[in-house]
């Protein structure tokens, strides 16, 4: 699908709202999640398979500091509306990355993954039992001082080149204790497997940001995603203690700073006049042809100038909020420079939004404006 045409390049499948009132805070718990996990939920072979070394070649000439891994594998997901027990339940297998390039990466051309579908769907009775669906996590990450940070994927990274997204990365099946051989699978506690999903969310956090660890709340889980190729990823809200001052000086000591070519941090707050869904006018002045720098890690981090990523700021603002380009662009889940699963995430954290505007905010254009947004998200997925 194409973003430009006003389509939708991602589903939301799930989403922490759906929660019954009182389940959860602001998203859901590690307690609250019940995993369950085999080799049954793992991927099925299919004759096409050949082409997953090739494809693999081809994106390792693109990206040579990609590497392959065992990932685990969302074969389900299902939301309990109930008073008590699990509020979701995430049933998941083993895959690796390789497999996820080869059967539903986004450079898989349509004609494999249609062929992929339909034969999973007339052999099996699941349109995805041929497909990697590696399971990815991001996370929104506030500030102390009411901020979000993003990160811009730098031309190193398989997907998405280019655009902002929180940090993000992948759980890791090795680091829950299964074996390279998969040989037992069997003696995996899903508790481990559970508590390697909310690991990897503080891990990508720590490497992408050099944010400390101890500086880090314990993420909550607030939805999840498919992107039109299939993908999946869980999505997270996580807080750190540091103001978006600090998070700058942090962003030098990332590990993982390869991965990103620019930084940015947006109002934690949408804006009044933020508009409903992609698209929208970020404030581009006359004569513009784009927007944004690179940044490179390591270079002074932009946060205490607001908008500074801008190459061409506006020379004036005619928007009452006085909210920054960027930030507008996020609210907007603008798909020229939020990435699908960030733009999914938005709408999880509009949907959360509006259940504390309905328990009793004060009311308001913002809130109107999160309700209006709120109600956009959910009518699309």
């Amino acid at each position: 699908k194409t973003p430009a045409s006003g389509e939708i390049d991602y589903r939301v499948v799930f989403s922490a709202a759906q929660v019954p009132a009182g389940r959860a805070g602001f998203g859901i718990g590690e307690e609250d999640v019940a995993i369950e996990f085999g080799a049954s939920f793992n991927r099925v072979a299919h004759p096409s398979d050949g082409g997953i070394d090739l494809a693999w070649q081809a994106k390792l000439r693109e990206s040579p500091k990609m590497w392959d891994a065992l990932k685990f594998r969302l074969a389900s997901l299902e939301v309990h509306k109930t008073a008590d027990g699990p509020a979701v339940t995430i049933r998941v297998g083993v895959t690796s990355y390789k497999d996820y390039v080869g059967t539903n990466a986004d450079g898989v051309p349509a004609a494999r993954l249609a062929t992929l579908r339909a034969d999973g769907r007339a052999n099996h009775g699941d349109a995805h039992a041929h497909e990697s669906r590696a399971l990815g996590v991001e996370t929104v990450l506030e500030t102390s001082d009411g901020k979000l940070v993003l990160l811009r994927r730098s031309e190193g990274v398989a997907t998405f080149r280019g655009v902002f997204n929180g940090p993000s990365g992948h759980p890791e099946p090795a680091d829950a204790g299964v074996k390279a051989d998969l040989t037992n699978l069997d003696g995996i506690e899903p508790a481990a497997v559970r508590r390697e999903m909310f690991d990897a969310v503080v891990k990508e956090c720590v490497e992408e940001t050099g944010i400390p660890a101890a500086a880090l709340s314990r993420p909550r889980l607030i939805g999840a995603m498919i992107d039109s190729f299939g993908k999946p990823d869980l999505l997270f809200h996580t807080r750190t203690s540091l103001t978006a001052e600090q998070v700058g000086t942090c962003l030098t000591n990332a590990s993982e700073a390869w991965e990103s070519s620019a930084a940015d941090v947006v109002d934690a707050t949408p804006p009044e006049d933020v508009e409903s869904r992609a698209g929208a006018d970020v404030g581009k002045g006359s004569g513009e042809e784009e927007q944004f720098r690179c940044l490179r890690p390591g270079e002074p981090a932009p946060f205490a100038h607001g908008a500074s990523v801008l190459r061409n700021p506006p020379t004036r603002n005619d928007r009452a909020s006085g909210a920054s380009a960027m930030t507008r662009a996020f609210w907007a889940r603008d798909p020229r420079f939020i990435s699908p699963v960030t733009r999914a995430a938005v709408d999880c954290v509009y949907m959360l939004e509006s259940l504390r505007a309905e328990r009793g905010t004060a009311g308001g254009v913002r809130e109107e404006r999160v309700m209006d947004n709120a109600l956009d998200a959910a009518m699309h997925h």
